[in-house]
């Protein structure tokens, strides 16, 4: 779920730092799978958690971790997707 998406990125990002949307799909397998991923990405945006950046365009997407240390992980509020 997208959800669970996020949980595990508010687990890696923060000791990642910065790292491209191409390695943080590198090892999932199914399409749906990449989606799940997306979506939970833009979750985190939405929430001020990470900041994305596209420098070259078609070129990798930069998920970059911008929360400072007062983020409460626990106050993300996930939107359900339907469908």
């Amino acid at each position: 779920t997208v959800a669970d998406a996020v949980a595990e990125l508010l687990d890696e990002l923060p000791r990642a730092g910065t790292i491209t949307f191409r390695r943080l799909t590198a090892d999932l397998a199914d399409r749906i799978e990449v989606i799940i991923r997306f979506l939970a990405v833009l979750e985190l945006y939405k929430q001020g958690a990470v900041e994305i950046d596209q420098p070259e365009r078609f070129g990798d997407i930069e998920v970059a971790w911008s929360a400072g240390e007062d983020f409460d992980s626990e106050a993300i509020l996930i939107d359900t997707y339907e469908g």
